[in-house]
């Protein structure tokens, strides 16, 4: 594996120097940035596209918390460990739980407007999993709503962000952060740091069917692995049941909620197949197993009809997805599931530390272990806040010893100057995601892992002498570490399911780690 992908040489950069980088404008990166920006420091947070345009602004159902009267951190805390079926880290788990309350008020404080009921108490929604009713939301919108209300408190704050800009290159000397390479496509710039966050969410976009806003893509982890990062549990990727399902047409996320409001799920005959509140991957699975019986599968919304709910008014956002489908003001709605959420991610700590000095890592980009091997519904936005919270700190921390690093001579070459086409670029990408979707899926075995890793590599040498594929390389990277995950976890567990080995097995309660050059490690924390 290539340690620089690109050509460059730092002497001929433009180059400017700030303390912190924030790679990433979801709720997790605003949430860091935030808090740094409250303890002196002043963060550039730098994105893609304009804030907004993150899986996080994308979560619907809502942010879990433990605030209802008959509700307590220790209930929360238990239904996640039974959610992650023997792989949570307990004390991140603990960290989660407990501080997700003070988050929870300080969104309160910066304004976030929570649905209330008619005494003017918080309205609580019970999810797949949770024992209770502890989701806050906002309508169908909720991640939306909390990243526009810290957005603005950014923006009040003025904390600079730049737009438009894809990071190419994390410059390190001796495992240690010194910089990273920018580009807009048209311009490339050196900046130099002290510390960088990574906070750019998952990879569930590299399956071809998925709900990822659009971007999240996930290369930011094959340029961070690069880097030295250590990555871990690639192998748990949790997919959603209920994306709508249109040939042809995206697979638009139908929140958990609706679920837990009562709608059911049914195939072509109208008969129910499975408890609608199990965890996500029993319930993908049950609709994915229908599928391949050759049978259909739909939502029935008709319950919260009949209990009162208006659609139009809980799912705003959902209704006007499904009007435009047509299936507004339908009872039933074709639904199977597509890649969502991705457990796995960079190594981190639950204050953001990583194995590599200076490098930071925090939300879906991020693997702490509190999801184990399935994710407990809406535990992803307190994850961001609060992990992002207490990152900052750790960043503070660091950056009061650390080098401002002012002279770096930093040069890398490639061989090759050929340019691969946009047209070929998709076509590839397409190859990729479809792999991943077709190969390494819901259901998977040694045979069909194999057959996608042989496919990766070869779409490998395909790119091989092309000069402008750092984004399709650091995919192909991304893409061989799952398939090696899976490969190497021969046991069914929580979202990682192989019908050569369909059952838990004690001996790989471990986590999965990837080292350099593809070394992989299962590992007890």
């Amino acid at each position: 594996m290539e340690r620089y992908i690109t050509s460059f040489n730092t002497a001929y950069l433009s180059d400017e120097y700030v303390d912190t980088i924030v790679i990433g404008a979801g709720l997790a990166g605003m949430a860091t940035a935030l808090q740094l920006k409250n303890l002196g420091i002043d963060p550039l947070i730098i994105t893609r596209k304009k804030p907004g345009i993150s899986n996080s602004f994308l979560a619907q159902g809502g942010i879990a918390a433990a605030v209802g009267r008959d509700d307590d951190p220790q209930i929360h805390y238990e239904d996640t460990i039974k959610a992650g079926k023997g792989l949570c880290i307990e004390r991140n788990v603990s960290v989660l739980v407990e501080e997700g309350l003070e988050r929870i008020i300080d969104l309160i404080i910066y304004g976030v407007p929570f649905d209330k009921n008619e005494e003017g108490y918080l309205k609580l929604t019970q999810e797949g999993a949770h024992s209770r009713k502890r989701v806050l939301h906002v309508k169908d919108m909720t991640g939306k709503e909390i990243g526009n209300t810290v957005y603005n408190v950014l923006v009040d704050k003025g904390i600079k962000i730049e737009t438009d800009y894809f990071l190419e290159e994390i410059l390190t000397v001796d495992n240690r952060f010194v910089g990273v390479i920018v580009s807009d496509r048209k311009n490339r710039k050196l900046i130099r740091g002290k510390s960088l966050v990574i906070a750019t969410g998952g990879y569930s976009a590299l399956y071809y069917r998925n709900t990822s806003a659009y971007n999240i893509s996930g290369d930011t982890l094959g340029t961070a692995y690069r880097a030295g990062c250590i990555l871990k549990d690639l192998e748990f990727i949790q997919f959603h049941p209920t994306a709508i399902y249109i040939e042809g047409e995206p697979a638009y996320l139908i929140s958990e909620a609706v679920r837990g409001e009562g709608a059911l799920l049914v195939d072509d005959r109208g008969e129910r197949f499975i408890d609608e509140l199990k965890p996500r991957d029993e319930v993908a699975r049950a609709i994915f197993k229908k599928y391949s019986e050759g049978r259909k599968v739909f939502l029935d919304v008709s319950p919260l009809k009949d209990r009162g709910i208006d659609i139009k008014e809980r799912f705003p956002t959902i209704y006007s997805m499904l009007s435009h489908y047509g299936y507004g003001d339908k009872t039933l709605i074709p639904v199977s599931p597509a890649a969502h959420y991705t457990i796995g991610g960079i190594e981190a700590t639950s204050n953001g530390k990583t194995s590599v000095e200076g490098i930071f890592a925090v939300g879906e980009s991020s693997c702490t272990g509190v999801h184990g091997a399935n994710r407990l519904a809406s535990n992803s936005l307190l994850e961001c806040v609060v992990f992002g919270y207490k990152t900052a700190y750790s960043v503070f921390t660091y950056n009061m010893y650390a080098s401002n690093n002012k002279n770096i001579q930093i040069e890398n070459s490639i061989k090759g100057e050929n340019l691969l086409t946009k047209e070929r670029k998709r076509f590839i990408l397409n190859k990729i995601k479809k792999v991943m979707w077709e190969k390494v899926g819901l259901i998977r075995n040694k045979e069909v892992l194999e057959e996608a890793l042989s496919q990766i590599n070869l779409i490998e040498k395909e790119i091989s002498g092309f000069s402008n594929v750092r984004y399709l390389k650091d995919l192909l990277y991304l893409s061989r570490a799952v398939i090696l995950s899976a490969l190497n976890r021969e046991e069914s567990r929580g979202t990682h399911y192989r019908t050569d080995f369909p059952e838990e097995n004690p001996d790989f309660k471990k986590h999965t780690k990837i080292y350099e050059n593809f070394k992989i490690k299962l590992e007890v924390n």
